[in-house]
């Protein structure tokens, strides 16, 4: 196998076990728009770009193993990806009706794929900046004109383009610590910060009810990294966790970092949030060149040789309204239409909730499904 199964490659310093004590039922949401979900088999989510449009197959595909999908710009150049997201939205629910589809829209910089989202785009908006050595645009979300703007567009995702939501990117950009603080500085950052609040707010209010707001990204923590995210639950749907043990053949995280993102997915969902927990087969498409370049069916081998661990370490944390993504990127043949015999397994409801207990051993549970 490429890379070894990542439960042996470091002993992680928790051992999680299951108290004897009933899951507590969450309720449906049914009501709020969330999508219909049952422990028959694992819940997925899928997350890609739509760049032209699928084939019809594809998006049979999507909508008969995923109740939750977003989809982003792509490889899309010199055309306008929201009639593209339209489309999609369409195809999937024209075969699956209960499917809810979120339409990518980040709050922090503008994405070049939204040509007709940015035509409209407020003069003099931009904020400009250096990051990484190379000239950036970030919205300047402070601005009342900027945040009705993006609102207006949040509205016509559900209206014009037949979305359920919207998939937030980039929210967390004015957190302490954050890429708007290293840019603008903490005290413009934190200005920042309290407009996206506004825009959200207002974003609500536009799309209507019943309709999602689920953002990225939500992060665990350890002694050398703060937790992200947490406080944009609470005026959102959800979110993703999306760096769980992402490109580990490059680079490790700790053991504590990786139990706590579980921790942090496992708390968050039990409050009533959508949780996508983004899970990497041990590379990425931008960790391992050399796979990249081979044929798609040694990629996908080797995603079925690692399912294991992110698997497991999913379940064990898992709540209502929980979903698992498994790609290598953000591309559809990135994984996206792979499949995994683990996913064809029957589950059932957790029985019990995981404990954590100090124990030099790898990750390991007898969670009962």
């Amino acid at each position: 196998m490429r890379y070894l199964f990542r439960g042996l490659l470091f002993p992680l310093c928790l051992l999680l076990v299951t108290v004897l004590l009933p899951a507590t039922a969450k309720p449906s949401h049914a009501d709020e728009g969330y999508p219909e979900f049952d422990w028959n088999h694992v819940p997925l989510y899928a997350h890609l770009g739509i760049g032209k449009g699928l084939e019809p197959k594809q998006y049979e595909f999507l909508a008969d193993h995923f109740s939750l999908i977003t989809f982003t710009g792509g490889n899309l150049r010199n055309a306008p990806v929201e009639p593209n997201i339209a489309a999609a939205a369409k195809a999937i629910k024209l075969r699956n009706p209960k499917a809810k589809v979120l339409f990518y829209w980040a709050s922090d910089m503008p994405k070049h794929q939204w040509q007709l989202s940015n035509a409209t785009f407020p003069s003099g908006g931009y904020l400009h900046a250096k990051k990484g050595g190379r000239d950036t645009r970030q919205f300047d979300v402070r601005r009342q004109d900027v945040q009705d703007w993006w609102s207006d567009i949040a509205g016509k995702a559900v209206h014009d383009y037949e979305c359920d939501g919207i998939f937030v990117d980039g929210l967390t950009a004015g957190s302490p610590r954050g890429p708007w603080s290293r840019l603008f500085g903490a005290e413009q950052a934190a200005a920042m910060d309290q407009g996206v609040f506004a825009m959200l707010d207002q974003a609500r209010d536009k799309m209507g009810p019943g309709k999602l707001i689920l953002f990225n990204p939500l992060h665990g923590y350890d002694q050398k990294h703060p937790g992200l995210g947490e406080q944009y639950l609470p005026v959102t749907d959800g979110a993703m966790v999306d760096d769980f043990d992402r490109g580990a053949n490059v680079r490790q995280q700790s053991p504590e970092y990786l139990a706590n993102t579980i921790e942090t997915m496992r708390k968050a969902a039990n409050d009533g949030n959508i949780v996508v927990f983004k899970a990497w087969p041990g590379f990425t498409w931008w960790s391992d060149k050399e796979l990249m370049q081979k044929p798609h069916a040694e990629q996908y081998q080797v995603a079925c040789d690692n399912i294991t661990f992110p698997l497991a370490c999913f379940l064990v944390g898992a709540e209502q309204h929980c979903y698992f993504c498994y790609t290598w990127g953000w591309l559809g043949e990135y994984g996206t239409f792979d499949w995994y015999p683990e996913f064809d397994h029957p589950l059932g409801a957790p029985r019990a909730r995981p404990h954590a207990k100090a124990g030099p051993s790898t990750a390991s549970s007898n969670t009962q499904r």
